[in-house]
């Protein structure tokens, strides 16, 4: 194999789809989306209906007026009674946002009803209904005439909160949230998941054009085909790579501009750089409001062996697209259009769809049976094993084991996928069946 030459169509793969449009535009609005998604809600949750509400209450009960008090934007108007058929009439130059009803129910409770012409507001909605319910529940047990019930409320309120402690290997105490543990195992996995499929469908697209366009006829007079094949799938993993880090770059500086701007107080002050010079756990930490959260997601994300996390990610990253795109270069070298790739395809999609499975059963059970095995599979690890790092206890043994059967199953696959590539790639208008993909592996000094 030459690799000056495998260097070239590196080159070549990668110059031509980063100058693509397609690869510009998604690599500059993906980060938007991605930032909106962690922007918009955050936003949503700062901004408040500002109009003036104004609602009278009908009660002739006086539940009302002894517990809903006016807030910054909301003023209520009790009366003991009142012509509904008025309000009706009346409603639109009254300049009300509603009328509450408030009539005596059945078995010492109330029954409360809204009038409006527009939707009411939820918060409203939900303000006098707790405020009522609880007030009328208060009553309900005042009819019983308990001595002391007030005491003895507060003494049976009991709200039992479970701290998760996690012993580390110089014996210390580290307060973990399993939650964390979920959504660095989940994202790390899904991100597998979708750059392998994403980027792999790209190898096929990359192999029927350039088989459709007869160019391949042309390169290959110059190299070899097991070449042009290494070429064609490692200049698309710089592409995913170069991608991936731009896509976090930008979308990171778009986050923190927006907020910001914003000043939704998101961000931490002057106040609390000596804390951030900490790292991401002390950033997370300066967040904390007093009701130790955030001080708790800083304390599992401490515990996180981060260099041991991005190290494997990226392995897992590579070996697992390396081996699923000799597959796709392979698929994408006996079809003559993408539609006739589905039959060949589907294999090999099966597998990556059922490590997204099991990793989602991993969360629960991340050393479980099928998680293990799983990590171990070539075909799975790669996402079953972000799934399980994360949550700590992955013997060193099954990690470096998991890895060496990656990526000899890489190198196993490269072997017959290139023995299939050197003979569909040349071959046009012929359905290709099994029985001769498997000859085709079978060929020597394929």
């Amino acid at each position: 194999m030459n690799l000056k030459k495998v260097n070239l169509i590196i080159g070549r793969e990668f110059l031509i789809r980063v100058r693509k449009k397609s690869f510009l535009v998604a690599t500059f609005v993906t980060p938007l989306l991605m930032a909106a998604l962690v922007t918009v809600p955050t936003l949503m949750a700062t901004l408040k209906d500002s109009n003036e509400k104004r609602i009278e209450v009908i009660d002739p009960t006086g539940i009302a007026q002894q517990v809903l008090e006016n807030g910054n934007n909301t003023e209520f108007i009790f009366k003991t009674e009142g012509d509904l058929e008025y309000y009706k009439t009346h409603f639109a130059e009254s300049g009300l946002h509603a009328v509450c009803v408030i009539e005596p129910a059945q078995n010492n409770s109330v029954e409360v009803r809204m009038y409006s012409t527009a939707q009411i507001d939820s918060d409203v909605q939900r303000y006098i209904a707790q405020q009522i319910g609880q007030e009328v529940e208060n009553r309900k047990l005042a009819s019983y005439n308990i001595p002391q019930l007030e005491e003895i409320l507060r003494d049976i309120s009991t709200d039992i909160q479970i701290k998760s402690l996690k012993w580390t290997e110089e014996g210390d105490e580290k307060e973990t949230v399993t939650e964390v543990y979920m959504a660095i195992a989940y994202i790390s996995s899904f991100l597998i998941y979708m750059f392998i499929f994403m980027y792999g469908s790209m190898v096929i697209r990359g192999v029927i054009e350039e088989k459709t366009n007869r160019i391949v006829e042309v390169i290959i007079s110059s190299v070899k085909p097991v070449e042009l094949m290494l070429g064609k799938i490692v200049g698309v993993a710089l592409v995913a790579l170069l991608q991936f880090f731009l896509w976090i770059l930008l979308t990171g500086i778009i986050v923190v501009v927006v907020m910001a701007l914003a000043g939704t107080g998101m961000l931490p002050n002057a106040d609390t750089a000596q804390q951030i010079q900490g790292g991401i756990p002390s950033l997370v930490a300066s967040f904390d409001s007093g009701d130790g959260v955030f001080t708790g997601i800083a304390s599992t994300l401490s515990q996180i062996r981060l260099g041991q996390f991005l190290l494997s990610f990226c392995l897992y990253f590579i070996g697992g697209y390396l081996m699923y795109a000799s597959m796709f270069a392979a698929v994408g070298s006996v079809s003559d259009a993408e539609t006739d790739t589905q039959q060949f395809q589907l294999p090999i999609t099966i597998p990556l769809i059922l490590g997204l499975f099991i990793m989602m059963h991993t969360f629960q059970h991340p050393d479980s049976s099928l998680s293990v095995w799983a990590s171990m599979i070539p075909f799975t690890s790669p996402m079953v094993m972000l799934a399980r790092l994360p949550f700590g206890g992955v013997p060193l043994w099954q990690l470096l084991l998991s890895l060496v059967l990656l990526f000899a199953t890489f190198i196993a696959v490269v072997h017959f996928s290139a023995k299939i590539y050197r003979v569909g790639i040349l071959m046009y208008g012929k359905k290709i069946t099994w029985k001769e993909l498997w000859k085709w592996m079978r060929y020597k000094n394929g």
